[in-house]
């Protein structure tokens, strides 16, 4: 794993996301990595905390014993995990209650379009806030989607990457408001329409298919053949019935610089990294998580919480869209 190659501009990256995180300058720093890591990223993160004058060093989790890191070194004042979210390896070296950001990007070039911006934090917040003080939502397009799920009871979560308090694992980059329905509530359909996104197989819907709900499971499925065998056939090799049980709706608002909105069958869009979380994609999930039936991206979607609007054709509306400031930060960035 030894590289001497850094990303530059991935260190101005990782630098400002962990000021975003408060990581405290003469402070020490603990960076996880094993054998699968990428060098260059995790030089990256050398790098970066050096940059904002943390003291880091690097713990290989391969050639560490079952029971952690040493247990006469110096609590640090954040770890950086690289570990790619895997949680029991991350509880093993961590010690109690102190701040994680695990870094679910593979490579430097997953960061590339990544603007930090404590902004995103902010409107992940107040979405979850609707999320928590409404009691339906409804998700709808003007192709036939028209799906309503309760919310009274239903579980609430959201993604900022932000690791401020202690004991909190903040997964970076990420961006997204989420719910699990109350169960038995969902009802209606829900069109994959040509460039929605099928997850998690990474592909593009040619033609539409429509998905219809009752009583909280999908109860049937219709489109051309060529689509629906490939769906069915997905769906069965969970075998679990729970693979047709709406398990959750998804708001992405991760906002990813690119030099041009993306096609309606982007080469790579699909199957890249992040994909579900990106600004203004809805994700609509089946299943029993983590395991999960199907997921239907859809990239043009209108969501309404009690009628208020969250998302209006693939668009982040009200205190969900990005401010001024934010968008500045998007039109000079690092």
């Amino acid at each position: 794993m030894e590289s001497d190659a850094v990303d530059r501009r991935a260190v101005e990256v990782v630098a400002r996301q962990l000021e975003l995180c408060r990581a405290a300058p003469g402070r020490p720093a603990i960076v996880l990595a094993d054998g699968d890591t990428d060098p260059v990223l995790l030089n990256a993160v050398v790098h970066a905390l050096g940059k904002i004058g943390a003291l880091p060093r690097t713990v290989l989790t391969d050639d560490q014993p079952m029971g952690g890191m040493d247990a006469d070194l110096t609590p640090p004042d954040i770890v950086v995990s690289l570990l790619n979210s895997h949680s029991d390896a991350v509880d093993t070296h961590v010690p109690p209650n102190c701040r994680v950001l695990s870094v679910v990007a593979h490579n430097t070039g997953e960061l590339r379009g990544m603007v930090p911006h404590v902004g995103l934090s902010r409107r992940v917040k107040r979405g979850l806030e609707l999320l928590e003080t409404g009691q339906q939502l409804h998700v709808g397009d003007d192709r036939g989607t028209n799906l309503q799920v309760g919310l009274k009871g239903a579980r609430r979560w959201m993604h900022d990457g932000m690791a401020t308090t202690p004991g909190k694992v903040a997964e970076w980059p990420r961006g997204m408001i989420g719910t699990a329905p109350a169960p038995g509530t969902a009802k209606g359909t829900v069109v994959m329409s040509p460039g929605d996104i099928w997850l998690p197989m990474g592909w593009y819907a040619r033609s539409s298919v429509v998905l219809t709900f009752e009583g909280g499971r999908m109860v049937s499925i219709e489109g051309p053949q060529s689509e629906t065998d490939a769906i069915r056939a997905h769906l069965a090799s969970v075998g679990t019935p729970s693979a047709y049980r709406l398990d959750a709706v998804e708001i992405g608002l991760l906002w990813v610089d690119s030099p041009r909105p993306p096609g309606l069958f982007e080469p790579g869009l699909a199957e890249s990294f992040g994909v579900a979380d990106r600004y203004g994609h809805v994700v609509i999930a089946t299943g029993d998580y983590p395991t999960v039936g199907i997921a239907c991206c859809l990239r043009s979607a209108t969501v309404a919480v009690d009628e208020v609007a969250a998302v209006r054709s693939g668009q982040p509306q009200s205190e969900l869209a990005p401010d001024i400031y934010e968008q500045a930060a998007h039109r000079f960035p690092l």
